[in-house]
């Protein structure tokens, strides 16, 4: 079986993700959610 490298480069992900250091739990940001978060500390 042969191989092929992929010559498109990768998308970037939309989402941010962080862990919580309270919970230990992997939280995911969506795109709309960091508008929101933003615009908030303004």
């Amino acid at each position: 079986m042969v191989t092929k490298n992929c010559e498109k480069p990768l998308k970037s992900n939309p989402f941010q993700v962080y862990r919580d250091p309270n919970t230990g739990k992997w939280v995911v940001i969506k795109p709309c959610q960091q508008q929101i978060k933003k615009n908030s500390l303004i």
